[in-house]
């Protein structure tokens, strides 16, 4: 299924180094996101609320990725069309619209669904030990 979707905020291209350093939820959503294994520097992508979210490998993502017109190269996307929103009103019967964004590395990916966008800040963070 392909997926229809555009940048969000933070318009800096990563590179194929970039992962999912950490998912932290305490009623907030806060994902790190790694510009690339090798330093310790990324953004921080937060959400004040979330109606749910998985983290996946970027694996089982691929055929979103092989879209001709998916957005490579930029970590935050939100998503208009296919993805998982499309994926749960299928198999659920839905009909509401989901607000649906998606952190895209070439390690990890987190779909997030959120009403709100997502705050994003640059962060710096010691390297696990």
């Amino acid at each position: 299924m392909p997926i229809k979707a555009r940048p969000f905020g933070c318009q800096e291209q990563f590179d194929w180094g970039a992962d999912i350093h950490s998912v932290c939820y305490d009623g907030r959503l806060s994902i790190r996101v790694l510009r690339n294994r090798n330093r310790d520097d990324g953004i921080e992508v937060s959400f004040s609320q979330v109606d749910g979210f998985r983290l996946l490998d970027e694996v089982p993502l691929a055929e979103y990725w092989m879209a001709e017109e998916f957005p490579s190269g930029y970590p935050v996307l939100e998503v208009f069309d296919g993805g998982w929103a499309k994926e749960e009103d299928t198999r659920l019967g839905y009909t509401e619209q989901q607000r649906e964004w998606i952190i895209v590395t070439a390690g990890a990916c987190v779909s997030v669904f959120s009403k709100h966008e997502p705050q994003i800040r640059e962060a710096i963070w010691p390297a696990k030990a």
